[in-house]
């Protein structure tokens, strides 16, 4: 259990990656075109703050709308600008209907997640399977395992983004790659459940807590900086240097002029925030016994090695 950590939950995202690889590879396999896309659903696609996400977000909570306020439950690091302004983008393609503050799926909106749904089974009935059937059906088994447990995690932290994910999860006859794959979305939704639960207590906003990972990690140092990796999430450059003031003076981050890094009392901050995530998101994993565990990670390596060769 002691190998359970932030890098092991980054690699189960590593593996969903590869496998959307091998699965896109098998285009040149089919006999006719995938069904096409607008072009704006895949405007900043990989990013929460795009067209693309907030679709699937409008398919987690169907038949509930959408709001600037429930979507920031978790995309918590985005500006209500941001926000804002990509649900307008989508009413105006009449994927949605605003009515009042609340923003309901349309027809055409659910025919464009259907098509987005037919594209994937086309291209899986001509991909190779990653792993023979018996690994695949223990994968599967033992990730289903992990999930329902999560979704019984006491508060905190919850699992309120782990709940709207498998609002969308595949029938249970569903071919197991489709399973498999929303499996590794739903440990992405526990996981903003587990974190969001290890550092919202500390009393800060999300895009000042983002700031601080950012500094912390070596890959900013400015405010200048700060925006520059993070334009899409919505947030001015003058906003993100109050953010690093206000880190400053919890005794968090020291600065030299408009240059800050990160203090010893920071650094203890971050780890009993890291120590918390990881608690919350891998208590559900003592449902499994050791061995289990250990069948998990085998499992994955081999599909992520897999993957990768298909993908080729």
């Amino acid at each position: 259990m002691d190998k359970l950590n932030a890098t092991f939950y980054n690699f189960t995202q590593q593996v969903q990656g590869a496998l959307y690889g091998a699965l896109f590879v098998g285009q040149n396999k089919l006999s006719e075109p995938l069904p096409t896309l607008p072009p704006l659903i895949q405007v900043r696609g990989g990013y929460a703050e795009s067209p693309g996400w907030f679709m699937v977000q409008a398919s987690e909570f169907d038949p509930q709308p959408l709001t600037v306020a429930n979507l920031r439950v978790r995309d918590i690091y985005a500006s209500e600008r941001i926000v804002a302004a990509l649900l307008e983008l989508l009413a105006g393609e009449q994927w949605l209907q605003r009515r009042g503050e609340a923003y309901y799926l349309t027809p055409a909106g659910r025919d464009l997640l259907a098509t987005i749904r037919q594209r994937a089974r086309l291209l899986l009935d001509v991909m190779e399977a990653p792993l023979p059937q018996p690994a695949m059906e223990q994968l599967e088994s033992l990730l289903a395992r992990i999930i329902d447990a999560s979704l019984q995690a006491a508060t905190p932290p919850g699992a309120w983004c782990l709940a709207h994910s498998r609002n969308r999860a595949p029938a249970a006859d569903a071919p197991l790659f489709l399973r498999i794959n929303q499996y590794f979305s739903d440990l992405n939704a526990f996981r903003d459940d587990a974190h969001m639960a290890a550092w919202q207590p500390l009393g800060i906003n999300g895009h000042a807590w983002e700031t601080f990972a950012l500094i912390y990690a070596g890959q900013a140092a400015s405010a200048a900086e700060v925006y520059a990796k993070l334009p899409f999430r919505g947030y001015a450059e003058e906003e993100y240097k109050a953010a690093l003031l206000a880190l400053t003076q919890r005794g968090w981050l020291a600065n030299n002029g408009d240059t800050f890094a990160v203090t010893a009392a920071g650094e203890q901050e971050w780890t009993a925030v890291e120590k918390r995530t990881n608690g919350y998101f891998y208590a559900p994993w003592t449902t499994l016994t050791d061995a289990e565990v250990d069948e998990v990670r085998q499992l994955l390596e081999n599909l992520h090695e897999r993957a990768q060769i298909l993908a080729k």
